[in-house]
C-alpha cells in the first residue's frame, strides 16, 4: 500500500485549517493510501477509517519562534532518514521539505505587508525584528523556493500573486484552488432559517425586529473587527452586531463599543461550535479583514444567503458575485464601510440567489481536485 505524509502541527476543533486537514487525511485514506499525519499537538484528532497513524513530534512551546523552529527542524530530521517512504508529502505549515504544500495560511510576508498600512511607525519596527516574524518569513522562503516541491496550492489568486511577487515562484507551479464549503449540509438550516429566524432570535434572547450583523473570526484586530464597532456607530441604533470568535484583547472591543455608547449593540459571543445558528439569525454578514487568504466563514455566510460585506484583501471576495454582497477596497475607509454596511441594512437581498451562487464551490469538490492532483504528481 502506497503511503503519504501530511504535515499538521495543531488540532483544534474549532479550526478551519484543521478540518480542511482532517478531511484531505479522509479523503486520501478512502483513495486506498497509508496516511502518516505528522503533527505536534496533544489534542487527539478524531478516529478515521482506513490506515491512518499520528506520529507526533516534540516542539519547544517556550513562545512561537522556538514553536515554529523546533517543529520544522523535527519534520526535517524524519524526512531525511524516511523521505523514499512516501508517494507524496504534503505540508500545511510553515515546514521547509515536502513535496507539495497547501498555502492555507496565505503569504506571511504579504500580510505583514499589508498590515503595516494600518500600524504606527514604530509597530511596523517591531514586525521586523520581531523573531517570530523573522522565522516564519524565513521558513516561508526556504518552503516555496525548495526545488523538491512539484505543487503549490494556493486558496486564492491574492495568494498566487503574493507567491510569485515576494518569492519568485513559477506561476505554473501554483495552482488555485478556492476553498470549499459543505453546501448541502447548509441546506436544512437555510430553509430553517428562511421559515423561523425571529423565533431563533427569540430562543437566544434577541430582539427579533433588530436587524443583525454577524463578525466570525478570531484575531479580531487581523479580521478588522474595530473597523465594524467604528462603522456600526453611524448606523441607526435598531442596527447590531454579534461577535463570534475568540481574542485575548476582547475586553479592549467591548470598552471601544462602551466608548462609542453602543453597550448592548455589540455582543460577544467567544469561540462556538454551533456557529450555524448564528448564520440562521443573522440578517447580514460583515468581516473587513486586513488579511484573510479566503476566508471559510465568509464563503459559509454566503451558503446562507446573507449579504456579505467584505475587503479586497479577504481571497473569498474572488467569487461574490455583485448581488451578494458589497467589497471594500480599503479597510481603513470607514465611509466606504460605513456606505457598504448601510447597503446590507436598507436592501432586500435574495437570499436563495446569495446561496445558490456558491453551489459549485462544495468542499469536497474542491478537496478532490487538489488530492487527484497530488496523486498526479505521483506518476
Amino acid at each position: 500500500m502506497d503511503r503519504i505524509a501530511i504535515i499538521k502541527s495543531n488540532y483544534t476543533p474549532y479550526g478551519g485549517g484543521e478540518k480542511y486537514a482532517l478531511r484531505t487525511v479522509e479523503t486520501f485514506s478512502r483513495r486506498g493510501f497509508k496516511v502518516d499525519v505528522l503533527t505536534s499537538t496533544q489534542q487527539e484528532w478524531p478516529k478515521n477509517e482506513g490506515e491512518v497513524s499520528y506520529i507526533y513530534f516534540p516542539v519547544i512551546k517556550i513562545n512561537k519562534f522556538a514553536e515554529l523552529i523546533s517543529f520544522n527542524s523535527e519534520i526535517n530530521k524524519y524526512l531525511a532518514e524516511n523521505w523514499k517512504t512516501y508517494k507524496c508529502i504534503l505540508g500545511m505549515e510553515r515546514t521547509t521539505l515536502q513535496t507539495h504544500i497547501r498555502a492555507g495560511g496565505g503569504c506571511h510576508k504579504g500580510w505583514l505587508e499589508r498590515r503595516k498600512k494600518y500600524c504606527s511607525s514604530l509597530k511596523n519596527l517591531s514586525f521586523m525584528i520581531n523573531p517570530r516574524h523573522i522565522a516564519a518569513n524565513i521558513l516561508e522562503e526556504k518552503a516555496f523556493k525548495n526545488p523538491s516541491v512539484k505543487r503549490v496550492f494556493a486558496n486564492s489568486d491574492m495568494v498566487r500573486e503574493e507567491i510569485v511577487k515576494y518569492y519568485g515562484v513559477d506561476e505554473r507551479k501554483i495552482e488555485v484552488t478556492h476553498n470549499g464549503v459543505e453546501w448541502e449540509k447548509f441546506s436544512e438550516s437555510f430553509e430553517e432559517a428562511i421559515e423561523r429566524r425571529h423565533d431563533l432570535r427569540r430562543g437566544m434572547n434577541l430582539d427579533p425586529d433588530k436587524f443583525h450583523f454577524l463578525f466570525v473570526g478570531s484575531g479580531f484586530e487581523r479580521k478588522g473587527l474595530k473597523k465594524a464597532i467604528i462603522a456600526l456607530k453611524e448606523l441607526p441604533e435598531d442596527v447590531v452586531l454579534l461577535v463570534v470568535g475568540r481574542d485575548e484583547k476582547q475586553q479592549k472591543y467591548l470598552r471601544l463599543s462602551e466608548r462609542l455608547k453602543m453597550k448592548g449593540r455589540v455582543v460577544f459571543y467567544g469561540p462556538r461550535a454551533d456557529v450555524t445558528t448564528f448564520y440562521q439569525i443573522a440578517d447580514a454578514f460583515v468581516l473587513p479583514t486586513i488579511y484573510d487568504p479566503f476566508s471559510n466563514a465568509t464563503l459559509e455566510a454566503l451558503a446562507m444567503g446573507l449579504f456579505t460585506v467584505t475587503t479586497t484583501s479577504n481571497g473569498c471576495a474572488e467569487v461574490m458575485k455583485d448581488f451578494a454582497g458589497a467589497i471594500i477596497q480599503d479597510t481603513g475607509d470607514i465611509d466606504a464601510m460605513v456606505e457598504a454596511m448601510s447597503k446590507g441594512v436598507r436592501s432586500d437581498h435574495p437570499r436563495r440567489q446569495i446561496r445558490e451562487s456558491v453551489k459549485h464551490l462544495t468542499f469536497q469538490k474542491q478537496l478532490t481536485k487538489m488530492v487527484e492532483l497530488c496523486m498526479k504528481d505521483m506518476i
